[in-house]
């Protein structure tokens, strides 16, 4: 795709780093992390090198801001964040999460995002620090207790845990099983983790 060049300079720069952002899904998808360059993403989003570059300066950073587009950790966590640190957020958060894997699971964004960063460390290292930032800076200082950001991290683990289970190794009881079912049956491990023995405030 070309870029327009029309418009105000900040129109132009967020429709070409979008466009980047596009490209960047694609050609992981297609060629995986490692196989893709900087140069052929900024080619394939229409885009001068140097100009790509000042929107987001390397692959990690384009793969970053896919992950952000993707899963909008931020605008999808917000609402149950938004109703307190109680004994049901664990909840909230384990069901917003998962739902995401859930709908036609062969085009799911998300089990592309994972195929592709399981296929490089650096691109898992990128996956793991942007959502582990997200969810550590919405729920962690509100916490009860401490070794708040440790807790938000295992708490995500075991949500990251149980999706990889769920669609990509395909274990057969927890594939099978109903959302609600599993979310039910790893509460209480993920309350423990995520609010201590002492629950909500």
């Amino acid at each position: 795709m070309t870029v327009t060049t029309t418009g105000s300079t900040a129109d132009v720069r967020t429709e070409a780093t979008q466009a980047l952002i596009s490209a960047g899904r694609t050609l992981f998808t297609q060629l995986g992390y490692r196989q893709t360059d900087f140069a052929a993403l900024a080619k394939a989003a229409g885009l001068e090198e140097g100009f790509a570059r000042e929107l987001l300066p390397d692959k990690p950073a384009v793969f970053g801001a896919l992950i952000e587009r993707t899963v909008r950790v931020a605008g999808i966590l917000g609402p149950a964040v938004a109703e307190g640190v109680d004994e049901d957020l664990p909840v909230r958060l384990a069901r917003t999460y998962l739902a995401l894997w859930e709908p036609n699971e062969e085009d799911s964004p998300m089990i592309e995002l994972y195929r592709v960063a399981l296929s490089d460390r650096e691109a898992s290292q990128v996956l793991r620090e942007r959502i582990s930032k997200a969810l550590n800076g919405q729920v962690d200082h509100e916490l009860p207790g401490g070794e708040a950001e440790l807790r938000t991290a295992l708490f995500g683990a075991q949500l990251g845990g149980v999706a990889f289970a769920r669609h990509l190794l395909k274990v057969d009881a927890v594939a099978s099983a109903d959302l609600e079912t599993v979310i039910q049956t790893i509460t209480p491990g993920l309350r423990q983790t995520l609010l201590g023995g002492g629950g909500g405030r």
